[in-house]
């Protein structure tokens, strides 16, 4: 009985979260999070002249106070930055969310709008891959042709086009859609297949794969599922793992496509023995080059420009699998370490304290000999 109700009691202050907040909290919260931030600065401006004095005083202790002090202030400063962000996202997201749900009257509705959308994603993200890998229509049912699956993709787009238009009037700020959701809106846009898009060549075929991104938003449902998937999305909220994961992303098409031009085609006159005859191939080799710089049991460039170029992915990925590996690593162990430098700075300033009272017991001994 004990156990059930301390895990309860867990439960519930593990629930304690932006996400969770109503729209007038988050508000309320957001104007004292905005007000702190105010407050610190004025504390961090008094605190600079004071220690500006002890060290025009030539105090030797002024320095290492300087370097505590900032790096208190340097960890609540970055708390506050991040949390007015996370509530002003969440802010406007509850805000478009409640207004969604009165025009399509309830948050049932809205849900239910939310899981269709995410299964004509999944689907069309089927259908996409199967059109870029079945060969020609001849090989095809009727209706899974290229022509077929672009009526199938435009009447899917109009669709998201209509949900994206629906979040767009109910934002408050045009800018805050925009600026989170622009992603939406591009591939909302239906691209055609490969013989409307043969005049372009075939860079015109990966456009359609920028859905995957629209994918991977709205999987974000599914973490409320489960109990614990906070620290998920936490991870996928840090800044510099968003970032790592883009570049890494935009190494991987690059590398792909420079390579399929230099070496996937017109190099080896069997190109089906060619490990880079097409741009599925060349997106493998890119992803292993640039994930653990194992490229040679796939493809060893022979050209000159090949191997600068593998050489490229190698330190690229060797740079970006560092910074996701020590970003990530700064979350599981973020907690502990704060712990441990509250403890630090509390026993440093104990020491301060004690310096203090040695010095002034030193003047008031000198003070009572003289007399």
């Amino acid at each position: 009985m004990s156990n059930e109700t301390l895990k309860q009691s867990l439960a519930q202050l593990d629930s304690i979260s932006t996400r969770n907040l109503t729209l007038e909290a988050t508000e309320h919260l957001l104007s004292r999070t905005r007000a702190a931030m105010v407050d610190l600065s004025k504390k961090i401006d008094e605190t600079y002249k004071h220690l500006a004095e002890d060290f025009t005083n030539a105090d030797p202790f002024s320095i290492g106070k300087a370097r505590r002090l900032l790096s208190r202030f340097q960890t609540q400063a970055d708390y506050l930055t991040n949390l007015e962000e996370s509530l002003e996202i969440h802010f406007h997201q509850k805000q478009i969310e409640n207004r969604m749900a009165e025009r399509l009257g309830g948050p049932r509705n809205l849900k239910a709008l939310e899981y269709g959308i995410l299964f004509l994603i999944v689907a069309l993200l089927g259908l996409l891959i199967y059109d870029m890998t079945a060969g020609p229509d001849d090989l095809r049912p009727w209706w899974l042709t290229s022509r077929s699956i672009f009526f199938i993709d435009a009447f899917c787009c109009a669709i998201f086009m209509s949900e994206f238009a629906l979040r767009l009037s109910c934002a408050e700020s045009k800018r805050f859609v925009w600026k989170h959701h622009w992603v939406d809106f591009a591939t909302s846009i239906p691209i055609p297949g490969e013989a409307q898009l043969s005049r372009f060549g075939r860079l015109g075929r990966l456009a359609r794969f920028a859905r995957v991104l629209r994918l991977l938003r709205f999987a974000r449902l599914f973490f409320f599922l489960w109990r614990g998937m906070d620290k998920l999305q936490d991870v996928m909220d840090v800044k510099m793992m968003k970032k790592t994961i883009r570049w890494s992303v935009m190494a991987t098409l690059a590398g792909a496509f420079f390579i399929y031009q230099l070496e996937g085609h017109g190099v080896e006159d069997n190109l089906a023995a060619n490990p880079v005859s097409t741009f599925g191939k060349a997106i493998w080799w890119s992803f292993t080059t640039v994930l653990t710089g194992g490229f040679g049991d796939i493809h060893n460039p022979s050209s000159t420009s090949g191997q600068v170029l593998t050489g490229l992915l190698v330190v690229v990925g060797m740079v970006l699998v560092g910074v996701f590996t020590a970003t990530l690593t700064t979350i599981f162990v973020g907690q502990q370490s704060e712990t441990e430098n509250e403890n630090i700075d509390s026993i440093l300033t104990r020491l301060d304290e004690f310096t203090a009272l040695h010095e002034q017991s030193k003047d008031d001994d000198g003070i009572s000999q003289s007399t």
